[in-house]
């Protein structure tokens, strides 16, 4: 009899606790998020003030409930960016399945940091987020920079930087397929967390040697107080066998040279923005040199420089470009330059050129206002006259 009233006390009990509890948790249970990755504007994008952009996050549904096309993506808190309060769920998600959301945001107008914090929704409006408790909000994190504050673009004065690797002086750009090294310049750099920057980048590979390396030497720049040398740093995604190390050296008034900056990265996953002061060499005309160093064997070596550029936080715009410019080391035998501007001739049936590329100056290149620049293209002639 005894032990019959124990039993019965003890089923009283939990269906009591039951009852009490709450109406969140037993939410959290059934619908819970993992986050997984970026896929666009990682943490840390810089964009230009008022630009469009798209974020779009995997997701993956650890809960114990379906996620329907009634469930909604949320703005929780922080810096909204001019995106709608929600955004419908664009497919059913079954649970153990992942899913990528999207929307689409403004960067604010104004310079600095930014960071808005999302969650989902299910279809009694209930939010629900990542995290063990699934309260947690996952994020979109920005950096606005004013155009007028980036005095010096490393990837649009690429040509004009002197390249080399222990094999001697390198063109610019070489696409892949050299054992000397190679450089060229992509707009969307695909990073080891996966994701895609939005800023152009450098892919630097160095030579294919035990303890190879590759450099860009390039023109003087005088610095002010207040600048700072940033870019972003890591191996190309899906180059598991890359570690090196990214290295800044420079130089002032043919003194020696010396390193700035230096970052060793394996391939691990992740992305490192660095934010260097240059303040220590204000009033200056500086040398940067751009350095990537293998760690034994070259062979897996892809090295990214993400959007690397010095940023003036103060004092004047940035000056004109020099009026000498490096010469690029010519591809092929460098041709006569004409004394004076060819005559003007009447096109013909055996004359026609074609579009190789942009030397300098690519298309989407930012400059000041009233800034002066070289514009070169490269042609070839592809028809059947000199």
């Amino acid at each position: 009899m005894f032990k019959r009233k124990l039993l019965s006390m003890v089923l009283l009990a939990g269906m009591l606790f039951s009852q009490s509890v709450p109406s969140a948790l037993a939410a959290s249970i059934c619908d819970q998020a993992q986050f997984v990755s970026d896929l666009s504007a990682p943490d840390g994008s810089t964009f230009a003030p008022g630009a469009a952009f798209t974020k779009t996050w995997r997701l993956k549904n650890i809960g114990t409930c379906a996620w329907t096309t009634s469930y909604k993506l949320v703005f929780f808190s922080g810096d909204q960016m001019s995106a709608p309060l929600s955004v419908k769920m664009p497919v059913n998600v079954p649970v153990g399945q992942m899913l990528d959301i999207s929307v689409k945001l403004t960067a604010p107008t104004g310079g600095g940091h930014y960071k808005g914090l999302w969650k989902l929704s299910n279809t009694t409006g209930v939010q629900f987020g990542i995290g063990d408790s699934a309260s947690d909000a996952f994020w979109v994190d920005i950096n606005v920079i004013d155009n007028k504050a980036m005095i010096y673009d490393f990837v649009a004065n690429a040509p004009y930087a002197q390249w080399r690797s222990g094999a001697g002086a390198l063109p610019f750009p070489i696409t892949g397929g050299d054992d000397r090294g190679y450089a060229f310049q992509v707009n969307n750099p695909h990073l080891e967390d996966d994701s895609l920057d939005s800023s152009p980048g450098l892919m630097t590979v160095p030579q294919n040697k035990l303890n190879g390396y590759i450099q860009a030497a390039y023109p003087e720049i005088e610095i002010q107080s207040g600048d700072q040398l940033q870019t972003l740093v890591n191996c190309e995604f899906g180059a598991t066998g890359c570690y090196v190390t990214f290295r800044v050296d420079y130089s002032v008034a043919n003194g020696p040279q010396r390193t700035l900056w230096s970052w060793k990265e394996a391939y691990d996953k992740r992305f490192y923005r660095a934010n260097i002061s240059l303040k220590a060499l204000a009033g200056q005309k500086v040398k940067f040199v751009f350095m990537v160093l293998a760690t034994g064997a070259a062979s897996g070596d892809r090295a990214l420089w993400g959007a690397p550029r010095i940023v003036r936080t103060g004092g004047t715009l940035p000056p004109a470009p020099p009026a000498t410019l490096t010469a690029l080391p010519p591809l092929t035998p460098t041709p006569t330059p004409y004394a004076a501007p060819p005559p003007t001739i009447a096109p013909s049936g055996c004359d026609k050129a074609t579009f190789v590329t942009d030397v300098t100056v690519r298309d989407g290149t930012l400059f000041a206002p009233n800034t002066t620049f070289i514009k070169t293209w490269r042609l070839k002639n592809s028809g059947t006259c000199t």
